[in-house]
């Protein structure tokens, strides 16, 4: 995840008048606009002339798209080489051509316009949100849109959903003050329309620890970490160094993370295919994806994929082609995942020493190649299983051996946590030259040298022709860390080229 710069400037009117928003009571003021605009232009300048990178989120007490100005101002950071992306939460009432004018007059970069929509449905008409949409689809401007979860209204957000078009993202907020938790129909319901609802329901408490890189600036320059944060660390025009890395504050003063615009900034609050500006909530998805099984899909100590997590693999599979990056074998990592093995387009298993297309993807290609390992020492492994205590598994394709693995049981006789014990039984195996060792948990696992997760994947990628940009990786084990460095959700990984329709 890149810097996110959040701008919340002085503006605390809006043309709606929502019943529930108390900003829909404040009153149009020529002199306040006026003292929005400078204190606006004036930011804008401000992040070109320190060259701050990263991507610049507007987020303001009522509506600003309906003020030219803001569309200028965001042209002039759009210019600049380093930000690459900038855009508003706005509830769509503005004149879309008449506004994309002014932003394409004043040189803004159209491919850098990312916008969030609100749909209120006091103030518009399902249609009249999704024809304004419709307007931003025509001139190629990435959007969200989403509402208020308020169950009363669900007939109507569900017809929004079906109005959009199939790349848009309908988010769902949880809604505050609800005097009474929403039921279990509600929630799957909601689900439905946004499959991440359920981050909504979570309570974030705060920790600066798990702050990542976001800066929150008020229109006099006040800098804190995000929307939400009580704690000022300095200011935009004074103290501030653009070139620092993750300035911390010590404290947060606020209990929880309560919004979306807060637990997006969190290393635990935000799924990955948001990166790398989740601030913008637009889902950027890759066109392949690995996954490992083992804590990432299936909790430790389960034995198959949850109802829940097959559901979110299933909305997955139709936005990418999914793979597995596995330690297991390929029967048991079927098993795992048996409700859906139907979708897994194929993977690198037994942690590389085979992998496998299964003709699901692109153009219906498929292979099963393993990398071979010598089995001379294999004797020598079946003599120390009683003295050392693991059970002694082969894999095998064929007559070909690619994997083998020593399970240690627990207890003394157990040497799993014996770093001396685990020296001196490599040496007593006598291992080739040719095999590589790795420690998993309570296992050792030996393979050829050269493989491993990321060999494989890169093995898949240059078969099916995926670039690296269009990957992503995720797993929970130091043995995923290195694939999940390599592959990351490009920036130029475009929603409209990832979507598919259902």
């Amino acid at each position: 995840m890149k810097r996110q710069w959040y701008y919340r400037g002085s503006l605390k009117f809006c043309n709606y008048s929502c019943s529930y928003c108390p900003f829909s009571k404040g009153r149009f003021c020529k002199q306040s606009l006026l003292k929005d605009k400078e204190a606006f232009l004036r930011f804008t300048r401000q992040m070109c002339l320190n060259q701050c990178g990263g991507a610049v989120l507007v987020v303001p007490y009522g509506e600003a798209l309906i003020y030219p100005y803001y569309w200028e101002g965001l042209a002039a950071l759009s210019q600049s080489g380093q930000i690459d992306a900038v855009g508003a939460q706005s509830n769509f009432s503005f004149p879309v051509k008449e506004m994309l004018s002014v932003y394409k007059d004043h040189g803004g970069v159209i491919e850098k316009l990312r916008l969030w929509g609100t749909f209120h449905p006091e103030m518009t008409s399902v249609e009249q949100f999704a024809k304004q949409c419709g307007l931003l689809q025509d001139e190629q401007v990435l959007f969200c849109a989403g509402a208020v979860g308020v169950p009363e209204n669900l007939e109507q957000i569900r017809r929004l959903r079906g109005l959009l078009p199939d790349f848009a993202y309908l988010w769902i907020n949880k809604m505050d003050g609800q005097k009474r938790p929403y039921t279990d129909t509600e929630i799957a319901a909601f689900m439905e329309i946004d499959a991440y609802f359920w981050q909504e329901l979570k309570h974030y408490k705060a920790d600066c620890r798990k702050c990542v890189d976001s800066l929150f600036v008020e229109a006099d320059g006040t800098l804190r970490r995000c929307n939400v944060s009580r704690q000022s660390f300095g200011n935009l025009y004074g103290d501030f160094d653009s070139g620092a890395k993750g300035e911390r504050t010590t404290e947060c003063k606020s209990r929880e993370c309560s919004c979306y615009l807060a637990y997006c900034n969190r290393t635990d609050g935000t799924v990955p295919f948001f990166s790398p500006y989740p601030a913008f909530r637009i889902p950027v998805f890759p066109k392949a994806v690995f996954l490992d099984i083992d804590g990432t899909l299936v909790p430790k100590g389960e034995q198959t994929v949850s109802k829940e997590m097959g559901e979110r693999l299933l909305r997955l599979a139709k936005r990418c082609d999914i793979y597995l990056a596995t330690s297991l074998p390929l029967q048991i990592a079927k098993r795992k995942l048996a409700p859906v093995w139907h979708i897994i387009c194929g993977g690198v298993f037994a942690s590389g020493g085979r992998r496998m297309v299964f003709g699901r993807g692109r153009e219906g290609r498929s292979f099963d190649r393993v990398s071979p390992i010598e089995t001379s020492w294999l004797t020598r492994a079946d003599g120390q299983k009683q003295a050392y205590g693991y059970t002694l598994h082969v894999y095998r394709k064929g007559t070909q051996a690619y994997k083998a693995t020593l399970s240690f049981r627990h207890g003394k006789k157990g040497i799993a946590c014996s770093k001396a014990k685990r020296v001196e039984l490599i040496r007593k195996l006598c291992l080739p030259d040719s095999c590589r060792v790795l420690w998993e948990d309570h296992c050792m696992q030996i393979l050829g040298k050269g493989t491993g997760k990321l060999s494989g994947i890169l093995e898949i990628c240059r078969e099916m022709g995926y670039r690296k940009e269009e990957v992503a990786a995720f797993g929970d084990s130091i043995h995923d860390r290195e694939m999940m460095d390599y592959f990351s959700v490009g920036k130029n990984v475009a929603p409209y080229s990832g979507a598919r329709s259902d």
